[in-house]
């Protein structure tokens, strides 16, 4: 049974956390989908058998970064997948995009990684490239279809934003959705931003590719009752100087302020 529900669904259900009759409620999600660059124009050229037996491995090994970072993988179709983070578990807006973004890297440095095996084991002509869409938004989440069958899924206009922007992103890109970089813009660096039309969609959105993580700086204070992480990476030697007596300062008046021992 577990293999046919995602990871936390399925843990959900059983533990009884997850009320099956609930139909489905409105949350904040952030949603994955990829594809193989020009599958469908490869697979014609290899065997059925051999189609089949590639994508067991790719998505198994996609799955298992997925299962990684904490996503609801919703579904398979053909080579493309769909993931989202904010349901049924969650850890706020932004660790849930960042999340998804750090999942997203993973994948890509995988399937680069794995090439030399690809072509070896599967005969396939070319390197395989995937590319990615990602998107921040409202969706309505849980339980549709009919009432002998349902599916635990995700529906809205945040989702087709997703789906359309992997449609749009060039081979080997994370392209992501304005919604989704200002949750992230303290963690990665974005380029390429543009402005496009995405099908059955009536405004332009604005996207951008994600390059790389940001390498940050950290200076970290240490107090009694607290700890203090500062990205100094925009801050200068002077006014760091002054922070760290600021706080040592603050330490000391709170220690003098300390209620004294009853000598009795």
């Amino acid at each position: 049974m577990s293999r046919y529900l995602p990871v936390q669904l399925y843990e959900q259900i059983f533990s009884g956390s997850l009320d099956i009759h609930k139909k489905s409620e409105r949350k904040k999600l952030t949603i994955f989908f990829s594809d193989i660059v020009d599958f469908t124009s490869i697979s014609e050229q290899i065997e059925a058998e051999e189609i089949s037996e590639f994508l067991s491995f790719y998505l198994t090994e996609m799955s298992t970064i997925a299962e990684k970072f904490g996503g609801t993988i919703d579904k398979f179709i053909g080579d493309a997948i769909m993931i989202f983070f904010g349901d049924p578990q969650s850890e706020g807006d932004v660790q849930d995009a960042k999340n998804c973004v750090d999942m997203a890297i993973e994948m890509q440095n995988r399937i680069d990684a794995l090439q030399p095996y690809i072509r070896k084991q599967f005969s396939f002509p070319a390197n395989l490239k995937i590319r990615i869409g990602i998107n921040t938004g409202f969706c309505n989440v849980g339980n549709f279809g009919s009432t002998s069958r349902l599916g635990y899924t995700a529906i809205g206009r945040g989702i087709n934003v997703a789906s359309r922007l992997e449609s749009e992103a060039e081979s080997g890109e994370i392209l992501v959705s304005e919604n989704t970089k200002i949750l992230l813009e303290d963690f990665f660096e974005f380029t390429s931003e543009r402005v496009v039309n995405l099908k059955g969609l009536p405004h332009p959105v604005n996207c951008f590719n994600v390059s790389h993580e940001k390498s940050l700086n950290r200076e970290s204070i240490l107090g009694e009752c607290f700890k203090l992480v500062i990205n100094d990476s925009n801050l200068s030697d002077n006014d760091l100087t002054k922070l760290k007596a600021f706080v040592a300062k603050y330490s000391e008046d709170s220690s003098k302020n300390e209620p004294k021992a009853d000598p009795n």
